[in-house]
Protein backbone atom coordinates (compact mmCIF):
# COMPACT_ATOMS: atom_id res chain seq x y z
CA UNK A 1 0.00 0.00 0.00
CA UNK A 2 2.92 2.44 0.80
CA UNK A 3 4.57 1.64 -2.82
CA UNK A 4 1.59 2.31 -4.31
CA UNK A 5 1.10 5.90 -2.45
CA UNK A 6 5.22 6.41 -3.10
CA UNK A 7 4.41 5.32 -6.84
CA UNK A 8 1.70 7.62 -8.01
CA UNK A 9 3.26 10.76 -5.80
CA UNK A 10 6.81 10.65 -7.39
CA UNK A 11 4.69 10.00 -10.96
CA UNK A 12 3.01 13.23 -10.43
CA UNK A 13 5.92 14.78 -9.10
CA UNK A 14 7.49 14.28 -12.03
CA UNK A 15 5.10 15.54 -14.61
CA UNK A 16 4.61 18.57 -12.23
CA UNK A 17 8.52 19.44 -12.78
CA UNK A 18 8.24 18.00 -16.36
CA UNK A 19 5.22 20.97 -16.62
CA UNK A 20 7.05 23.49 -15.09
CA UNK A 21 10.18 22.80 -16.69
CA UNK A 22 8.32 23.44 -20.00
CA UNK A 23 6.17 27.14 -19.20
CA UNK A 24 9.69 28.28 -18.12
CA UNK A 25 11.71 27.24 -21.68
CA UNK A 26 8.32 28.73 -23.44
CA UNK A 27 8.16 32.11 -21.75
CA UNK A 28 4.80 30.92 -19.56
CA UNK A 29 5.95 30.01 -16.55
CA UNK A 30 3.12 30.54 -14.31
CA UNK A 31 0.82 28.50 -17.11
CA UNK A 32 3.02 25.45 -16.93
CA UNK A 33 2.86 25.45 -12.52
CA UNK A 34 -0.70 25.68 -12.61
CA UNK A 35 -1.17 23.13 -15.06
CA UNK A 36 1.50 20.82 -14.10
CA UNK A 37 -0.07 21.27 -10.17
CA UNK A 38 -3.71 20.68 -11.41
CA UNK A 39 -3.71 18.37 -14.17
CA UNK A 40 0.00 16.41 -13.70
CA UNK A 41 0.43 14.78 -16.82
CA UNK A 42 -2.37 16.14 -19.03
CA UNK A 43 -0.88 19.42 -17.96
CA UNK A 44 2.44 18.41 -19.09
CA UNK A 45 1.10 17.40 -22.72
CA UNK A 46 -1.16 21.10 -22.75
CA UNK A 47 2.57 22.86 -22.01
CA UNK A 48 4.51 20.90 -24.90
CA UNK A 49 1.85 21.45 -27.32
CA UNK A 50 1.72 25.20 -26.09
CA UNK A 51 2.89 28.30 -28.39
CA UNK A 52 6.30 29.64 -27.37
CA UNK A 53 5.85 33.28 -26.58
CA UNK A 54 10.26 33.77 -25.70
CA UNK A 55 10.21 33.56 -29.65
CA UNK A 56 8.51 35.08 -33.19
CA UNK A 57 10.10 33.59 -36.60
CA UNK A 58 11.73 35.91 -38.72
CA UNK A 59 9.75 36.87 -42.06
CA UNK A 60 12.20 36.48 -44.52
CA UNK A 61 14.86 33.86 -43.44
CA UNK A 62 12.01 31.88 -41.01
CA UNK A 63 14.85 31.61 -38.28
CA UNK A 64 13.43 31.72 -34.56
CA UNK A 65 14.52 34.89 -33.24
CA UNK A 66 13.65 36.60 -30.03
CA UNK A 67 10.87 38.59 -29.90
CA UNK A 68 12.33 41.84 -28.99
CA UNK A 69 14.74 41.78 -31.48
CA UNK A 70 15.07 44.51 -33.96
CA UNK A 71 17.21 42.80 -36.85
CA UNK A 72 17.66 39.12 -37.51
CA UNK A 73 20.99 38.24 -36.70
CA UNK A 74 21.48 35.77 -40.05
CA UNK A 75 19.65 37.50 -42.79
CA UNK A 76 20.11 40.95 -41.22
CA UNK A 77 16.00 41.84 -41.97
CA UNK A 78 14.95 44.66 -39.82
CA UNK A 79 11.75 43.62 -37.97
CA UNK A 80 8.41 45.67 -38.56
CA UNK A 81 7.60 47.33 -35.17
CA UNK A 82 8.63 44.51 -33.17
CA UNK A 83 6.47 41.74 -34.31
CA UNK A 84 5.62 39.72 -31.99
CA UNK A 85 5.53 41.92 -28.79
CA UNK A 86 2.68 43.29 -26.84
Amino acid sequence: MEFDIAFWFCFYLAFFCLSTYLGYQKGNLIAGILLGYVLGPIGALLMFMSKDRRHIECPSCHLEIDRRSYICPKCHVQIGLRAGAP
